[in-house]
């Protein structure tokens, strides 16, 4: 047994408490406030220690800053101090101090308790941070979680561990995505102010599960007052900074700006240096070019691979593979056009930015952040993007599409296997020629605007106008 690791390992045992407020307070030692799957994972737990659950996995994938180690640390400390016994462990740290898996962690670490994980006489939750550095992270966990029924395994990785795990682990765990936060979740952090009990539901089912724009129109008509009533409290000022940085959690405690879009430049370099080469076979040149393909697509997010490829000088199979990886990191969101394979084959996907922070720091950085007024409908466009992947796509509820022909809706969202509605963005008072036009081509259920106009309907084209407000509150 390697005695360095034992060692490393006591050493983090005996500062969990101090190396975990790194992660859930504020230098001024105020506490972070807890994101809503907090309340989730807190409830899967209990459940274990209550022998209400059989449930003793759960993985959250998310890409690099959108506070999984917070997350993870919130609840770690909140368990500790109820004499809950807990092994918080950054597996990414270790690999780098010891090149050691998993397997070689947990052996030292029954060393350090005395005894082996099948013995335990009382529970234990175990805390694995990073887990995708390990490449044997998968069959690991699936033989110690068979090994024991006294030990909660909460874990989180890349958002490509879920494309990683094997369907033996699949079976086993619970997954429970982290995304970029919701508007919601930013004003609760920022400003303390907490979202209206069950709101945000009503307005999804209102928007996206009513049987005509008529009945969405008259159920977001209901809760016009409630939210009004939440408005009031809210600094209209706060869309801007939620567009342009507020989406990770991290920002909030950031002294300015360039410290903000500096700690994207580095997430990124992660992502790039770390992420991508467990996700494909690229040489270091490739590596050092992507950047550079992801700044082109904050200037134009429709560009064909074979521009790309000219652009930059890289194989057209290599770059249709840095797009596979980048979409399976969920750094972006990628939306295909919308018709038959026939008639798309020739058609460029669209690629949006699971954050809107992220486009934004590549204007930042390129000198372009002070036309903000004229780049906002894409960050918007990239926010609900996020949101239409968040709600449907990762669910497995639905697929969305855009219309790329000349003057298409920016969205086609379809439900299940039938329902289609046409969507548009925009922040201004945004007309209904596109979405008219997509809709005469296909046939959709409704059409939605969400732009900064007022909620109104034209029954004739059978379009529902949804202002923004409505929006950031789901």
């Amino acid at each position: 047994m390697n005695q360095d690791l034992i060692q490393y390992l006591q050493k983090q045992i005996s500062t969990t408490d101090d190396r975990l407020k790194h992660f859930t307070h504020a230098p001024t030692g105020e506490k972070h406030p807890k994101r809503f799957l907090y309340v989730k994972l807190q409830k899967y737990i209990n459940d274990f220690l209550d022998k209400k659950s059989s449930n003793r996995m759960v993985i959250i994938p998310g890409f690099r800053g959108v506070g999984k180690t917070t997350l993870m640390a919130q609840i770690c400390l909140d368990f500790k101090r109820q004499d809950v016994q807990v092994f918080f462990i950054s597996v990414e740290d270790l690999r780098n101090y010891f090149d050691v898996g998993i397997n070689e962690i947990i052996s030292a670490y029954e060393k350090i308790i005395g005894e082996y994980l099948e013995s335990l006489k009382k529970p234990i939750i175990i805390f694995l941070d990073e887990v995708q550095t390990d490449p044997k992270w998968a069959i690991t966990l699936k033989s110690l979680f068979e090994r024991t029924n006294n030990v909660f395994f909460c874990v989180t990785g890349s958002s490509a561990i879920v494309l990683q795990s094997t369907p033996n682990i699949a079976r086993r765990a619970i997954f429970e995505p982290m995304t970029p936060m919701c508007f919601g979740e930013y004003q609760m952090i920022k400003s303390k102010i907490y979202p209206t009990t069950g709101l945000k539901n009503k307005i999804r089912q209102a928007i996206y599960f009513s049987s005509s724009a008529q009945e969405v129109h008259k159920n977001l008509a209901e809760l016009s007052g409630v939210v009004n009533n939440y408005w009031s409290k809210i600094d209209r000022n706060d869309i801007k900074k939620y567009l342009s940085y507020g989406t990770f959690p991290f920002a909030q405690i950031m002294p300015d700006e360039i410290s903000i879009y500096n700690n994207i430049s580095l997430l990124l370099e992660k992502i790039i240096k770390q992420d991508m080469p467990t996700l494909g076979n690229f040489d270091q040149d490739t590596l050092g070019a992507v950047k550079r393909i992801l700044f082109a697509i904050a200037e134009n997010d429709v560009t064909s691979l074979t521009t790309l490829a000219d652009k930059f000088n890289i194989n057209r199979l290599t770059l249709a593979n840095i797009f596979d990886v980048l979409e399976k990191a969920e750094l972006l969101v990628k939306i295909p056009p919308h018709g038959s394979n026939m008639t798309i084959a020739n058609k460029a996907n669209k690629y949006l930015f699971m954050s809107p922070a992220i486009r934004m720091s590549f204007f930042y950085f390129s000198g372009n952040e002070g036309t903000y007024s004229t780049r906002q409908g894409k960050l918007l466009e990239d926010s609900i993007g996020s949101h239409l992947y968040r709600e449907f796509i990762l669910r497995g509820d639905g697929i969305i599409r855009y219309d790329s022909a000349q003057g298409g809706a920016d969205f086609i969202l379809q439900i299940g296997n039938s329902k289609k509605i046409v969507i548009e963005v925009g922040l201004g008072n945004k007309d209904k020629k596109q979405v008219m036009g997509t809709m005469h081509k296909i046939k959709s259920d409704y059409g939605i605007i969400f732009s900064g106009a007022e909620l109104k309907i034209d029954i004739k084209e059978n379009i529902v106008s949804v202002p923004l407000d409505y929006y950031f509150l789901m």
